[in-house]
């Protein structure tokens, strides 16, 4: 079994690599850092290959396909994300188009590339974000950019039909360099009491009350990828219950 994870230096895409390889797939992992990389093909200890490609990008996208050759997909995981935090009313035209390119691009591109290349039955999960069925403010661009991969999904689980099954799963808070990043932006060394109020507003509506490991995401992911046969066009949210609230 062959399974290409994006994103997968850190967080849920390096969660989705290691998980792959317990279940004996060979795992292209593909990251824009060759660090991360090389940590993670430590781990994987033989059943992993890296490609240091960002793949919101056309090179980037080739560099997949190269490394792929002419093998056959049976599953791709793409987490590869980019967080924006801006006021609706400041964001440029750059940063949308940066956004879109990441979680959007990122995805279609890389998918129409390996089209060819799928295995009979193989399996497509996008990871989009519970901000694509929630939202707050300063986070238009990335939430719209989440709700437009659940789009995708939908769309390309009919037309690549029946032969691949294309699924998302929409994450909620998880404990990954990116929502380190996300956190600190957002709330700033010293929020505001309104700030404040919105992070405890926040962190009540986790019905299981803390964020989740990337491990527990992956397993989702892993699960609708390999074994959930009679899913396709779906979105799952894995958000400990945060839009139930």
């Amino acid at each position: 079994m062959l399974a290409v994870v994006t994103g997968a230096g850190s967080g849920i895409g390096r969660a989705c690599a290691e998980l792959l390889a317990l279940r004996g797939a060979k795992v292209v992992c593909v990251g824009r850092r060759p660090s991360p990389l090389d940590d993670i093909l430590d781990a994987l200890r033989g059943a992993g290959e890296a490609v240091s490609a960002d793949v919101s990008t056309i090179d980037g996208v080739a560099a997949v396909a190269d490394a792929v050759g002419e093998r056959k997909v049976d599953a791709l995981i793409h987490a590869a994300g980019r967080e924006s935090v801006t006021p609706f009313a400041t964001t440029t035209r750059a940063e949308l188009d940066a956004v879109l390119a990441t979680n959007l691009g990122g995805p279609f591109f890389l998918t129409q590339e390996l089209a060819s290349r799928f295995a009979e039955h193989a399996s497509v999960v996008f990871v989009s974000s519970m901000s694509a069925e929630s939202g707050r403010d300063r986070h238009a661009a990335y939430g719209a950019s989440k709700a437009a991969l659940i789009g995708l999904t939908k769309n390309l689980a009919v037309e690549l039909a029946p032969s691949v099954r294309v699924n998302c799963i929409c994450p909620g808070a998880t404990v990954t360099p990116m929502l380190q990043d996300f956190l600190a932006v957002y709330y700033g060394p010293n929020p505001s009491e309104e700030l404040a109020q919105t992070m405890l507003a926040d962190a009540r509506r986790l019905l299981l009350g803390r964020a989740a490991e990337p491990a527990e995401i992956a397993a989702t992911a892993i699960h609708v990828a390999l074994d959930a046969t009679a899913m396709t066009g779906s979105a799952v949210m894995v958000d400990l219950g945060y839009t139930a609230r």
